[in-house]
């Protein structure tokens, strides 16, 4: 796969009954006509992960199907869709869903629209068609409609009952386009779908009409592009205070995308030694091997950080502290998601008996011609501070 369409504003919006266009995409009314790409307010789902509700109306045939549909996307994909009953936490019942309920076919909306949106599942729904649906709901379109799609397919209008032809129009440029062409796309068309004679609606330029259509499983392309759309930037730094025969790791794991992540793993190792506690700001942490520390996030939220903090039994080395973070999201940039730290702190005797924010940086570094040069550098900021400079042209009697 493929194509997407979201958008990255997250204002709420007021919907009026549905309309289906392409067979099993929901819409408003007034964007009932398929020449104009899907609403620009189609987002994405917050952090990867898509809660979600079944209608207690549907048969116990459909309810198998989602629930087949789900564990597939789950366990292949980066995105996580959760059950609205195990939104654990004391966490208030989130604002966006979906809720899985009796329809008259197979349709999803494209993408988090606000609020509660249907996924439809008519009786003769099969798991395969649920993952299709689901495809939607996540922010993918039909492969067919693809800008570039005549370079792979031929449409063949005649075929079409001239009510359906518009579920064949090409998406606007509103739409994102993803990855190569993809004919094995779960999100891909039939070579029936809409047929007018019992003739091909679709044919492929390339390969054989049963290469489009199929209902097993999201391709590779698919899964790509899901990466692609809910991709993060995990980074972490570490630090290492040392105060007599302890330690204290500070370690910052930072998403610096748009996309939030979730379930965030931190792996950290230091030799030998025990965790004697870590900062309670979410992180969970055990430590079953000496020397070794895992640690989990649910979540982390587009250009955040946050900073954990491990108490260890002995006194550390600044190259002994290694930290390791992945997460079920994507990462479009694992180059930084390990740091081994070269970053060492005063020791917490030393930084606590000090207000001054120089006097850390001075009680680390004093060896050799270091201590000359900071010295050099001590007097001439005292200098400024004293001689009320002007600096950048602006009158200073101080150093921020």
């Amino acid at each position: 796969m493929t194509m997407a369409s979201f958008a990255g504003a997250d204002t709420p919006v007021e919907w009026s009954a549905p309309e289906l266009i392409e067979g099993d995409i929901l819409v408003e009314q007034s964007h009932k006509r398929r020449s104009i790409a899907l609403p620009a307010n189609v987002q994405l789902w917050v952090d990867g992960i898509v809660p979600f509700a079944i209608d207690p109306a549907l048969s116990e045939a459909s309810v198998a199907a989602i629930e087949t549909a789900v564990e597939h996307w789950n366990r292949a994909s980066g995105v996580t869709l959760l059950p609205l009953q195990q939104w654990g936490g004391g966490a208030a019942t989130p604002a966006d869903s979906i809720l899985f309920q009796p329809g008259p076919g197979c349709a999803s909306w494209v993408g988090r629209r606000g609020g509660v949106q249907e996924i439809w599942v008519a009786s003769n729904c099969a798991a395969g068609s649920v993952m299709h649906e689901i495809g939607h709901a996540l922010g993918l379109e039909h492969e067919h409609t693809r800008p570039d799609r005549d370079q792979f397919i031929t449409i063949h209008w005649d075929n079409i009952d001239p009510e359906k032809r518009h579920n064949f129009n090409i998406a606007d440029a509103g739409s994102r386009v993803l990855g190569e062409y993809d004919y094995s796309s779960i999100m891909h068309y039939g070579p029936n779908n809409f047929t007018l004679n019992g003739k091909p609606t679709i044919t492929p330029l390339v390969g054989s009409a049963d290469t489009i259509g199929q209902r097993r499983s999201p391709s590779p392309g698919d899964l790509a592009a899901i990466a692609n759309l809910y991709a993060s930037d995990l980074s972490v730094v570490t630090h290492v205070y040392t105060d007599g025969q302890s330690s204290e790791a500070t370690i910052q794991v930072s998403n610096d995308h748009a996309q939030g992540a979730h379930t965030i793993e931190l792996s950290v190792t230091f030799g030998e030694g025990r965790l004697l506690g870590h900062s309670d700001n979410g992180w969970q942490c055990s430590s079953a091997d000496s020397g070794r520390v895992s640690c989990l996030l649910e979540r982390l939220p587009a250009s955040s950080s946050s900073i954990l903090v491990l108490d260890l039994d002995r006194r550390l080395a600044v190259e002994e502290l290694t930290a390791v973070v992945s997460s079920k999201t994507p990462d479009d940039n694992p180059g930084n998601n390990a740091d081994k730290s070269g970053n060492p702190a005063p020791a917490l005797a030393a930084a606590s008996a000090v207000e001054d924010p120089l006097a850390p940086v001075f009680s680390t570094s004093l060896n050799g011609g270091a201590a000359t040069w900071l010295l050099f550098v001590l007097a001439l900021l005292l200098f400024y501070r004293q001689s009320g400079c002007r600096v950048d042209g602006q009158a200073s009697d101080r150093i921020e």
